[in-house]
């Protein structure tokens, strides 16, 4: 079984659809990632007032310690102990990073993967997001039948194609 906590940003969009793509799914779980790569995977979150502590705890521990006489493998030993529990602990200061920013956590939702656990979070949540308001459509507040529907409902999905792609990094 999977847990994750979601987030949303502190200015949402009016639109339900692009409002549920820049939603945030946290994992609770140990962050392989965060414990190899502790400065790399706080740099890519932007997590900058989290990354500068840990360099600096890190550099004191390994000056302490160095100080101590501590062999260059007890000083590895301990360094590992410490991207251990940083990666326990990862995914919670992420969530904390969020808050700070101003998101605030939506849910939280469980299934078997990360996909059945999408399914269920936006099952749930959708039904209850206020629909856009036809004025506010422009494709859509033109009145020419049918036509109009198709255009906007085209250009929303060229749109969030893009969008994937350029996150993805994929050529358009």
């Amino acid at each position: 079984m999977v847990v994750y906590t979601v987030h949303e940003s502190p200015r949402p969009l009016a639109d339900p659809l692009d409002r549920a793509a820049r939603l945030v799914f946290i994992k609770d779980r140990f962050h392989w990632l965060a414990a190899i790569f502790p400065a790399i995977w706080l740099f890519v979150k932007g997590m900058w007032w989290e990354l500068v502590p840990y360099l600096v705890l890190i550099s004191a521990l390994i000056g302490v310690l160095d100080v101590l006489g501590a062999t260059p493998a007890t000083v590895g030993i301990v360094v590992v102990i410490v991207q251990i529990v940083f990666g326990f602990e990862a995914g919670a200061l992420y969530r904390a990073s969020l808050t700070r920013r101003g998101w605030r956590m939506v849910g939280t939702v469980t299934g078997r993967n990360a996909a059945e656990c999408e399914r269920r979070f936006f099952e749930a949540w959708l039904p209850q997001m206020p629909s856009v308001p036809f004025s506010d459509v422009p494709a859509i507040a033109e009145n020419d039948g049918i036509s109009s529907w198709i255009a906007a409902a085209s250009s929303h999905a060229k749109n969030a194609i893009g969008r994937w792609r350029r996150i993805l990094g994929a050529k358009a």
